[in-house]
């Protein structure tokens, strides 16, 4: 491994919390397509994940909890891949063409992949005990990751989508 690809892992793993690293986790290899292909493909998730997380909200307004804990593995499995990707290739990209600070909004806004994820572990939980608790941690859930893919779409793939383009173009001259 190149140094700066070690400088970036080393820089996504302490930045974001890269989830693949956790104990307990199965780690999630990324996906092997070409990065405007990648970008297309995260932000389809970004609208898969809305209309899971919409199936969720009515399963937990109907008391339907076997159906929220299906939901919830669903998002779960898609969330997994979805963090590899953005953490491995789309935040690897910034940092090394930007550096750490140059790439700093990017790492803020992944750094949010923990508390989303533990959020929907305690999601996960409570769709078997509490009808209450489980409605007011779903509706935070659902804001959470609603603010998350808004921030993902409209400054952080847009800026590696260019930067992208960028180098490609400079490699081809």
């Amino acid at each position: 491994m190149e140094l700066g690809a070690r400088a970036s892992q080393s820089a996504r793993h302490s930045y974001t919390g890269d989830e693949s690293s956790r104990p307990g986790l199965t780690p999630v290899a990324p996906r092997r397509v070409g990065f405007e292909e990648l970008i297309s493909v995260l932000i389809a998730e970004h609208v898969e994940i809305r209309k899971e997380l919409a199936r969720l909200k009515g399963s937990v307004e109907g008391q339907e909890f076997s159906s929220a804990t299906e939901i919830l593995g669903e998002l779960d499995r898609l969330f997994r891949q979805h963090i590899a990707d953005e953490e491995a290739q789309v935040l690897r990209l910034l940092i090394e063409a930007y550096g750490v600070r140059g790439a700093d909004e990017a790492i803020v806004i992944f750094r949010q992949h923990r508390p989303i994820y533990q959020l929907m572990e305690e999601v996960k939980k409570l769709a078997s005990l509490s009808s209450e608790e489980l409605a007011l941690n779903e509706a935070s859930l659902r804001d959470m990751l609603e603010k998350h893919t808004q921030a993902e779409e409209s400054r952080v793939f847009p800026k590696a989508l260019s930067t992208y383009r960028e180098r490609r173009g400079k490699l081809n001259l």
